[in-house]
């Protein structure tokens, strides 16, 4: 089951936005994610946080559409984000897009919220905006991306070295390399036909996929 969450980020509009929108089959909103996924059409089934960025108006709205609110405490250990990826868990979830986790008046948020997808081992979580669409490699692994040339990736480990780099289909070949963290070395590599394929012997390696054609808007 894959399932959508607005958090409370900006969201910027994209194709790749669209597509988990339409592939949703739960909604869930955490808290001022719920404005965010009313402007994309959208009525999140469920509503979670402690609701002190979201306005009185839309979250009434919401539970009069029938919307389920689940409160949590202003002082408490998890982000809203983090209690709804534990709430689509819960709900059965087999795959997470988050949805307004970059962006916004909250730096330390967009840090966290991209941190989390190292945090969560048990389903597979992606952060979606505008032409950007980033995932978490475990090794060892690997990951294909489907995308087409000119298309922009980046590889920017989250531990301390992400050791047997390989990748086919970039511009820029790592051949069992190790990147380093701290060290933006994977930053900018470049797809050269439409599929490419990132395999990563240990480590965690943040996988960054740009829709070049996006961005030229």
């Amino acid at each position: 089951m894959h399932v959508v969450i607005f958090a409370g980020g900006t969201l910027r509009s994209g194709k790749a936005v669209d597509a988990a929108i339409a592939s949703a089959d739960l909604v869930i909103a955490a808290d001022s994610g719920a404005a965010t996924a009313l402007d994309y059409g959208c009525t999140p089934k469920i509503l979670v946080g402690d609701f002190d960025s979201l306005d009185a108006v839309p979250l009434q709205q919401l539970q009069a559409q029938g919307s389920q609110v689940i409160r949590a405490a202003v002082e408490k250990n998890e982000t809203d984000t983090e209690l709804a990826i534990q709430i689509a868990i819960e709900q059965g979830a087999s795959t997470i897009t988050l949805l307004g986790a970059l962006g916004g008046a909250r730096f330390d948020h967009t840090m966290a919220n991209i941190l989390l997808l190292a945090g969560i081992e048990t389903v597979p979580v992606r952060i979606v905006d505008g032409p950007a669409v980033c995932w978490l490699l475990r090794g060892p692994g690997s990951t294909t991306i489907n995308g087409q040339a000119d298309d922009l990736l980046s590889l920017l480990p989250l531990t301390s070295e992400a050791t047997g780099v390989h990748t086919a289909g970039l511009y820029y070949p790592l051949q069992g390399e190790t990147l380093r963290f701290g060290r933006p070395r994977g930053v900018s590599n470049v797809l050269i036909q439409e599929q490419a394929i990132v395999s990563l012997d240990s480590g965690l390696l943040l996988i960054i996929h740009t829709n070049a054609r996006e961005l030229e808007r």
